[in-house]
């Protein structure tokens, strides 16, 4: 790295944008904060607006969005931002887009939720919220947390939505919901009446009344559970939806009643067999009576698919060993969901049964692995997996393995008793009776917690319609009919729009990260790659500047504005042979703009052709004779280096002339001046230094070695040993210290000196010798 630094900052450029033609090629070094600030907000609109997303993405509208969405929010919204835009006022277009990409990012929220991405989903919102917090968004996020799983923070959420709109229905009913998986049944009865007072819907009337069963008041549920009938009317599946709050109530005698009514208004109601076998099964103690598997066999009449009568007749008949009839269900549900590492418990328990010991291996692995990766406590049964592999190891020699398998069965094991002592508690609490005799089976919760939406939708098409997740309430409108696509270009281009606003008020630290933003959602922008490898380098990232304009650059070989950036990001990471290469197609407007052709004459030294850097730098100092002190003060440093020390002095000397108290030219000069043996105006040059700068012990050092080639030994040696004292250990002082010393009859000082720079000498040699062996050959 050379001691004055890279060049920075782009300035003017010729454009081939109509609006925007500019003259000449300016690089600020760092600090030219002033000069810097006036050249980026012409550089930029050149850079960053040829070429815009917003504009484009409104004339494919028409064609691209379903006419029912033309009048939507997001419409409105992408309209906005193009009159923002054409507007031309960068507050107005940064809002636009702000507001643009907290609806986009939502809406791609509610398609990751369908999906049933829920970490994803989370994520958006929690995005969208960084650029507009709304209670709408908050809710969102808060049925995202319903769903998975994290009720904590659904609360919170809706919470903070209802704080900021405490008229918001939906806030309110997502709370009550989130109450309800926490238990908390007075504070859900609480929020879900807030909810009701506002705006009356079955949903929150049926989630009222499992919160009226858990608080104990069986009346006002009875109450809440006619009103939904009111509102759904009496229908197979409402009946079912009643029935299931009273089984999970633990009423089981409610339950059993309300499943049968079902079955009377609608033998074909989906799920009434199912959850009457359930209810039945429960009742009799986890015992399959035959009216249980008849249940589930006349629910499969209905829907051969259905999961959980699949699952249940394989668990059964797993227990009673008829394997043949245990894997036909039990395949069939893995199918169906393939995720549930009982299901694959099942399979490998019966095939381990046969004697297939290597297909139950495999299933055994398979059920470890999924429960693993979910919530361990809610399948502890995996025990049995982790023992029945373990046996499969232990008999096949992998001792090793089956031991840490079987200690894991124990772990689980202990955790399951645990477990089953406090189910026992909890359903003797509930209804009274125990849970002594058959084996319990896992059964998950379903993804709709009783939604009574998810309900009649099945109600409505017989249950044979896969099931998909149905949001809380119907206020949440998802954007159906806008196309994953579609949402990606909105907010690829509003986020390029933003981007660009931000680069033109100097944001650049906001404008690379939103250039970041729009390509992760739409790579496909035109000129996105340039904005972005113009914005790394504004932002100190030559690197990721180099890897995205260098492509540029290869593609339109023209390109003069990008291949200035690229070759300033090759200079900035100090690759002298690419930086020269690449400025080569365009020397001649190099040589007119002095810190461009700087980087060019620069690079030209470092990869051997000296003479071409003289002749850049002569051929500059010609041009403009009013070339800044920034300018001339590296065009001086590069003379030095190329041993053309009058040429460097006369730089210096040209600084002085318009800025007489520049200490750097002072310093730079005075090294010259000791180079061209004029000892006596250099001492001078480094006093004046001191003068304004007395801490200044670079100046200090020199001053006492012009002194001492001067023949002033006694002011030599008073500099020499001041900056022996702020620099003990730096052996050329003490090398000059000794021949003052030496030269003013001083011998014993002198001497001591010498031994010290022996000393330091000695010092030095096996950091040397280490640092030789380190480096490769």
């Amino acid at each position: 790295m050379t001691e004055y630094g890279p060049p920075r900052y782009l300035s003017k450029s010729h454009s081939s944008c109509p609006a925007a033609r500019l003259d000449g090629t300016r690089v600020m070094v760092e600090g030219s904060s002033h000069s810097l600030n006036r050249v980026l907000l012409c550089y930029l609109s050149l850079f960053f607006f040829c070429g815009s997303g917003t504009s484009r993405l409104l004339a494919r509208q028409s064609t691209e969005v379903p006419p029912a969405l033309a009048a939507d929010e997001l419409s409105r919204r992408l309209e906005a931002a193009m009159e923002a835009r054409k507007a031309g006022e960068l507050g107005a277009i940064g809002l636009a887009s702000e507001k643009l990409i907290a609806l986009g990012l939502v809406d791609m929220a509610k398609l990751r939720l369908d999906a049933k991405a829920y970490e994803e989903a989370a994520k958006l919102c929690r995005e969208s919220l960084e650029f507009e917090d709304t209670p709408e968004t908050r809710v969102e996020l808060a049925i995202v947390s319903l769903y998975a799983k994290k009720p904590a923070e659904a609360v919170e959420q809706s919470s903070l939505a209802a704080e900021r709109d405490p008229r918001n229905a939906l806030a309110w009913n997502i709370k009550g919901e989130a109450l309800l998986r926490q238990e908390d049944y007075a504070g859900a009865a609480a929020a879900l009446s807030n909810s009701l007072e506002l705006k009356q819907d079955a949903e929150s009337v049926y989630a009222l009344g499992i919160a009226h069963l858990g608080i104990g008041e069986k009346q006002k549920a009875a109450g809440d559970f006619s009103q939904l009938l009111a509102l759904t009317g009496e229908h197979g599946w409402s009946l079912v939806l009643v029935g299931r709050a009273y089984r999970e109530a633990g009423m089981i005698a409610e339950a059993e009643s309300e499943f049968g009514s079902a079955l009377r208004l609608d033998p074909r109601t989906p799920e009434g067999h199912y959850y009457l076998a359930l209810t039945l099964l429960q009742s009799n103690a986890w015992n399959p009576t035959p009216e249980v598997k008849s249940h589930l066999h006349e629910e499969l009449k209905l829907n051969s698919r259905h999961f959980f009568a699949n699952y249940l007749l394989g668990f059964f008949a797993t227990n009673e060993r008829n394997y043949d009839e245990a894997d036909r269900y039990l395949q069939l549900a893995a199918k169906l969901n393939p995720a549930l590492p009982e299901v694959w418990l099942y399979l490998g328990l019966n095939a381990h049964d046969r004697g297939a010991n290597r297909l139950a291996e495999t299933y055994f692995r398979k059920a470890i692995a999924l429960a693993t990766n979910d919530i361990p406590t809610e399948h502890l049964s995996i025990r049995k997996a982790y023992f029945g592999l373990g046996r499969i190891l232990l008999s096949t020699g992998r001792k090793a393995e089956s031991d840490k398998l079987f200690q894991k069965a124990r772990e689980l094991q202990r955790e399951e008793q645990a477990e089953g002592q406090r189910r026992m508690a909890s359903e003797n609490a509930k209804s009274g009776a125990g849970v002594a005799g058959g084996s319990v089976p896992y059964i998950p919760e379903a993804d709709s917690r009783n939604s009574v939406a998810t309900a009649s939708r099945q109600g409505l098409n017989g249950g044979e319609e896969a099931r998909t997740v149905s949001r809380k309430a119907s206020d949440s409108q998802s954007p159906a009919g806008k196309g994953e696509e579609h949402l990606r270009a909105i907010l690829g281009s509003s986020f390029n729009d933003l981007a660009t606003a931000e680069a033109l008020q100097e944001k650049y630290d906001l404008a690379f990260r939103h250039y970041r933003e729009a390509e992760r959602w739409d790579s496909r922008i035109p000129n996105l790659q340039r904005n972005l490898g113009l914005a790394a380098f504004f932002v100190g990232k030559p690197a990721e500047a180099i890897r995205l304009l260098a492509r540029v650059v290869t593609e339109e070989p023209g390109d003069a504005h990008a291949r200035v950036v690229l070759a300033l990001a090759y200079f900035a990471a100090e690759d002298f042979a690419k930086t020269a290469q690449t400025i080569s197609p365009i020397a001649d407007r190099a040589l007119q703009d002095p810190q461009l052709g700087f980087a060019w004459a620069k690079s030209l030294a470092e990869t051997g052709n000296k003479r071409g850097a003289a002749h850049a730098l002569e051929t500059m100092e010609k041009a403009d004779s009013r070339l800044s002190v920034e300018s001339l003060i590296q065009f001086g440093r590069l003379w030095s280096e190329l041993r053309e020390i009058a040429r460097a002095a006369q730089s210096f000397r040209r600084i002085l002339l318009v800025d007489p108290a520049n200490a750097d030219a002072k310093f730079a000069l005075g090294i010259a001046l000791m180079s061209l043996s004029k000892q006596s105006e250099a001492a001078d040059l480094f006093l004046s230094v001191l003068v304004d700068h007395p801490d200044h012990v670079e100046a200090r050092y020199q001053l006492g070695r012009a002194l001492l080639q001067s023949g002033n030994f006694p002011e030599a040696i008073r500099n020499l040993e001041e900056v022996t004292r702020l620099q003990p250990a730096r052996l050329s002082v003490h090398l000059d210290l000794e021949a003052a010393y030496r030269k003013a009859g001083r011998a014993a000082e002198a001497d001591r000196e010498r031994v010290l720079c022996g000393a330091l000498k000695n010092r030095r040699r096996p950091a040397r010798e280490h640092e030789l062996k380190a480096s490769p050959i």
